[in-house]
C-alpha cells in the first residue's frame, strides 16, 4: 500500500517541485542588477555603503514592492548576460557601452576620464601625445572616449587592459607598486577606491580629458526583457521624486557627493 501511494504521489510531487522552482526563478517581483565593483557608484553587495546607484534603485523599487538583487560580475560579462535577458539591468552604463539597452530618461550621474600617477612621478597628462611616454592601465569594456579607444588600438603595447570583478582596485595597486605608470578612470571612483585601500596618499591626479566631456551614466535595462520599458519608466519617475523630496541628496551625502544636476 505504501509503495502504491508513493508511486501515485511521485509524479504529482515532481510536477509541484518543477512548478515551484520555475516560480522562484522567474519571480516578477525581483529585479537583478549586475556590474563589476565601481564605488562610489556601486560597491560590494551588502556592504555598509553599497554605492549610491544601488541605494537609489532600492529606494525606488522597494517602495513599489519589488525586491532588488545586486550581483558582481566582470563588466563585459555583465553586459552580455543582461543583453540575453538573464539579468534585468547593468549599473553605471553609458549609452555608448550598451546602445541597444533600454535607458531611463533620468541619468544617475556623469563620468569623465581622469589620469593618475604615483606621488613621486613627474609625468602630467597633456593630451594624447603625452600618453606615448607611459605604460597605461585601463579596464576591459569601459566606455572611453573615441580618441582614447583609437589610441589603445593603435598602441596596444603601451596599454594594459584589466579584467575581473574589481579591476579599478587592482589598477590602483599596480600603479602604486610600479607595474603601471598611469591609470585612467573616473575621478570619484579612483579617489574612493584608493581611500578604501589606504593608498590615497600614494597617488596623484594629473589631468583629465577635456575633449570627450563627461557622459551620463545610467541603470540600463535588458533589451530582451518585456519588463525593461516599465522598469526604466518607474526608475525615471522615482529619481525625479527622490530629487524633489530631498531624499536623493541625502543618499548622496553618505558618499560626500553632490547632485550632478
Amino acid at each position: 500500500m505504501r509503495q502504491l501511494l508513493s508511486a501515485l504521489l511521485s509524479p504529482l510531487f515532481l510536477v509541484l517541485t518543477l512548478f515551484l522552482s520555475a516560480t522562484v526563478k522567474s519571480d516578477p517581483k525581483t529585479i537583478t542588477f549586475v556590474a563589476d565593483v565601481w564605488p562610489p557608484f556601486n560597491d560590494r553587495p551588502n556592504a555598509e555603503l553599497e554605492g549610491y546607484m544601488i541605494d537609489v534603485a532600492r529606494a525606488v523599487f522597494e517602495k513599489e514592492g519589488y525586491n532588488v538583487e545586486y550581483r558582481i560580475l566582470p563588466w563585459n560579462r555583465a553586459i552580455i548576460e543582461t543583453r540575453k535577458g538573464r539579468f534585468n539591468a547593468i549599473i553605471g552604463a553609458t549609452k555608448n557601452e550598451a546602445s541597444d539597452f533600454i535607458f531611463p530618461k533620468e541619468e544617475l550621474g556623469r563620468s569623465g576620464l581622469s589620469f593618475y600617477v604615483r606621488n613621486d612621478a613627474s609625468w602630467r597628462y597633456d593630451g594624447e601625445q603625452s600618453l606615448k611616454d607611459v605604460y597605461l592601465g585601463v579596464i576591459d569594456g569601459y566606455d572611453y572616449n573615441d580618441w582614447f579607444v583609437d589610441y589603445q588600438n593603435t598602441y596596444p603595447e603601451k596599454v594594459y587592459v584589466r579584467y575581473g570583478r574589481k579591476p579599478l582596485k587592482e589598477n590602483v595597486v599596480s600603479l602604486v607598486h610600479g607595474r603601471l605608470d598611469v591609470i585612467a578612470g573616473d575621478k570619484h571612483a579612483v579617489a574612493w577606491v584608493a581611500k578604501q585601500a589606504g593608498l590615497q596618499d600614494r597617488i596623484r591626479y594629473v589631468g583629465r580629458d577635456e575633449v570627450g566631456g563627461a557622459p551620463g551614466i545610467y541603470h540600463a535595462f535588458s533589451p530582451n526583457l518585456e519588463s525593461s520599458k516599465l522598469y526604466s519608466q518607474m526608475l525615471s519617475k522615482g529619481i525625479e521624486a527622490l530629487r524633489s523630496s530631498g531624499e536623493l541628496q541625502r543618499l548622496l551625502d553618505k558618499y560626500d557627493l553632490k547632485d550632478w544636476k
